[in-house]
């Protein structure tokens, strides 16, 4: 199909599954499941598989995830040539398995650890395994060619997401209007909360200096600094005492902040915030779909919505198999209870 014709087929599907899927209002519902069985009978059709129950654990987020990604590959499949800003979406998905795989030949394991299907999407050679080198010839991990040390593992997992990142920076600034402006606000509104939350736990539960919390930031243009969008608004708050409200009360972002009474002890919550941006941002999502329906951005804003939704399910999954409060497993992905 061209463009127009594709953005507008796939909006109209796109909006019928988000009005079945587990969001908003409806999110609440896989909580109120009392066994993993019964969760299996919410999310799809047929009986569910005579497994043990970490097996069927394992079945129910597979399956959930294959049907998200065989939807977003049938919208994208509608174009003659889809945008690169949508079929990247996908990378960040290979940049997980990515991470198994580096995870798995670190702690020297024999067996190829269990990866998220991508069908064909995944250029990784799964058959070379255990030869890394092998595995990422041709890729864009192609620079991954030896089994790193497992003190620079997590600098792997930061490299890799950093270039990932300013993939995406670099293909939504080749967008044009409402479209580039739809992507960027969902972009940022999700990288500087992340950006934020990362400084504070780095500075409250490892100490670190303010040079060493800025030098493990993502950011996108050359260097992490106050000018930097993603980074920025994160060095700025560094500075903030984490102990005194009245230097938080008139932030931005004050809507995250934990509750404070006047007179008592208090302490910004990094947890807390990352719990009341969750529910913000599928919000947000929500809302650039409905708003830019003839434009690119609505499909990006559709896959972060079903996202979030295998974010709830997988915690759904967790707290059943954990027996884990189901209040507890709702305010951890930003459902009040």
């Amino acid at each position: 199909m061209d463009k127009s014709t594709a953005v507008s087929f796939s909006y109209a599907k796109a909006a019928g599954l988000l009005s079945k899927s587990f969001v908003k209002e409806r999110t609440r519902l896989l909580f109120e499941a009392e066994s993993l069985t019964d969760l299996w009978g919410l999310l799809f059709n047929g009986p569910a598989p005579s497994v043990p129950e970490t097996l069927l654990a394992q079945e129910i987020e597979d399956k959930a995830f294959s049907a998200f990604l065989s939807q977003y590959l049938f919208f994208l499949n509608q174009y003659d040539k889809a945008p690169l800003i949508l079929t990247d979406k996908l990378k960040r998905f290979e940049v997980e398995n990515v991470k198994e795989i580096i995870g798995a030949l670190c702690s020297g394991e024999k067996e190829l650890p269990h990866l998220l299907d991508l069908k064909d999407f995944s250029k990784i050679n799964m058959k070379a395994w255990p030869d890394l080198a092998k595995m990422t010839e041709g890729t864009d991990y192609a620079w991954l060619k030896k089994i790193p040390d497992a003190k620079d593992q997590q600098k792997v997992d930061f490299e890799l997401d950093l270039n990932l990142l300013r993939e995406n920076w670099k293909a939504i600034n080749s967008c044009h209007g409402d479209d580039k402006e739809g992507h960027v606000k969902l972009f940022l509104d999700e990288f500087v909360i992340k950006n934020i939350i990362w400084a504070l736990r780095l500075k409250l539960y490892y100490e670190m200096t303010r040079e060493e919390i800025i030098q493990n930031l993502f950011y996108v243009t050359a260097a992490p600094d106050k000018n930097d969008p993603l980074a920025g608004p994160a060095i700025k708050i560094l500075s903030w005492d984490v102990n005194k409200f009245s230097d938080w009360e008139k932030w931005e972002f004050a809507k995250y902040l934990n509750p404070y009474e006047p007179g008592s002890l208090w302490c910004i919550d990094p947890v807390w915030i990352e719990r009341r941006y969750i529910e913000h941002q599928a919000k947000t999502a929500s809302q650039i779909f409905h708003r830019y329906p003839m434009e690119d951005v609505a499909l990006a804003a559709w896959f972060k919505l079903k996202s979030y939704e295998l974010t709830c399910i997988r915690t759904a999954v967790e707290s059943l198999r954990l027996n884990i409060n189901s209040r507890e497993a709702m305010e951890a992905v930003g459902v009040n209870g």
